[in-house]
């Protein structure tokens, strides 16, 4: 059966959206086995399993580019291709290991490309069909999971999330925003909140599917739930975005280093203001850099890096002590601005600031293990923040600044 992807679902896409995403994989990845570039490594690399020469990389993926900015048929792809990979030596039985990555032969046929050309298709639009769904999410606050449950032989846990409602900013979209596997046609749809008072339809629980472990090819347990297929247990519409977020935290630091730490502070708020910090929160483990820490803040903990990020740990906590409401979270860069008080406790930093309406923000800042990065440990906000008893002589070791 020929691959191709359902038009129906890029009626009312702009295709922007689609070339953007796929632009995005801007860079390429030689590799032996699929798991070889695994989950978000594919926002930022393009790779095709079993590739291990460059040159033919680069001629897949352009014939590729061709066909997703400008149109095509996987017949037509297939048609321009296979001379090509023919020239090459990737086609039919391929038992060469500096083409291939591998001793074993490996066949390269229809059924190859096939998966190939439906895989980088589909992925190009389910990123596409994210950033549609994030720039109309005031008019639809709301996605609804459609499986593909029409088919011969459904999946039984895409079956059972079939009508499932989440916010657009679930984190549980990050796991099983489809596809969810190979060949996985189930799809999602925008709901509006007239929609759901007119259907009687009301917000339901995130599932919590059990999960297994799976290896990949570097020899790293990893863990999945089951009814996503392993490579598939992310969202390749915010993939992208923890490149983005380490490339932001190198950039910042390098500014620092340069000495242009006014410059770097004021792009840290520019970023976290803007509404796309909305998606970096829903993130399984955001990782963005929050706050720039100044050089008593930085020498008080030993640390050679002085951007300060918000790990996962954190971020549940605070959506514990239900704290995690994106104004709070957007006062973060204050704690390096604009430092009211600092202490020094143990090995870590507590550090106090006003927010915009005048509340108190309060934040445990310290080393990773392995000494190379700065975390935020601990978010607390009011006058009674449990924070300030750390200030008492018996925890602190020393008051580092008090501007109260």
């Amino acid at each position: 059966m020929t691959a191709r992807p359902a038009l129906g679902d890029t009626m009312y896409m702009e295709p922007g959206d689609i070339i953007a995403a796929w632009a995005e994989r801007s860079g390429y990845r030689l590799s032996t086995h699929w798991t070889d570039t695994w989950l978000g490594e594919h926002a930022s690399g393009f790779t095709v399993a079993k590739v291990a020469k460059l040159d033919l990389l680069v001629a897949i993926r352009k014939s590729l580019d061709d066909v997703i900015r400008n149109g095509g048929t996987f017949e037509q792809w297939q048609a321009n291709l296979i001379p090509e990979l023919k020239k090459h030596g990737w086609w039919g039985v391929v038992q060469d290991e500096a083409l291939t990555g591998t001793a074993d032969p490996v066949i390269v046929n229809e059924r190859r490309l096939q998966t190939i050309y439906r895989t980088n298709v589909r992925m190009s639009i389910a990123a596409g069909r994210w950033r549609k769904y994030q720039r109309e999410k005031d008019l639809f606050p709301y996605l609804r999971y459609l499986s593909d449950h029409y088919r011969k032989h459904p999946r039984l846990n895409h079956l059972e999330w079939h009508g499932i409602i989440l916010h657009v900013d679930d984190p549980a979209w990050q796991w099983m925003f489809p596809p969810n596997g190979w060949g996985c046609n189930c799809r999602v749809e925008q709901v509006s909140e007239a929609r759901m008072r007119r259907m009687g339809w009301k917000v339901d629980e995130a599932p919590n599917p059990p999960r297994h472990d799976f290896v990949t090819a570097a020899g790293e347990v990893v863990s999945v739930p089951q009814g996503v297929a392993p490579g598939f247990n992310y969202n390749p519409g915010t993939a992208h975005l923890r490149v983005l977020a380490d490339r932001t935290a190198a950039s910042l630091g390098s500014a620092v280093d340069a000495g242009l730490g006014d410059v770097a502070r004021q792009t840290l708020r520019d970023l976290v203001a803007d509404p796309a910090f909305d998606q970096f929160l829903a993130l399984p483990d955001p990782q963005f850099p929050v706050a720039i820490l100044d050089d008593r803040m930085a020498g008080a903990i030993d640390a050679r890096n002085r951007i300060a990020v918000l790990p996962q740990a954190t971020l549940e906590h605070a959506r514990d002590r239900a704290i995690l409401a994106p104004s709070v979270l957007r006062q973060l860069p204050k704690l390096g601005d604009d430092p009211q008080v600092v202490a020094r406790v143990g090995d870590s930093i507590v550090v106090f600031t006003r927010t915009d309406s005048g509340e108190w923000l309060g934040a445990i800042v310290a080393r990773t293990g392995n000494g190379e990065g700065v975390i935020i440990e601990h978010i607390e906000t009011g006058e009674d923040s449990t924070l300030w008893q750390l200030l008492d002589p018996d925890f602190a070791s020393e008051i580092i600044l008090d501007r109260r």
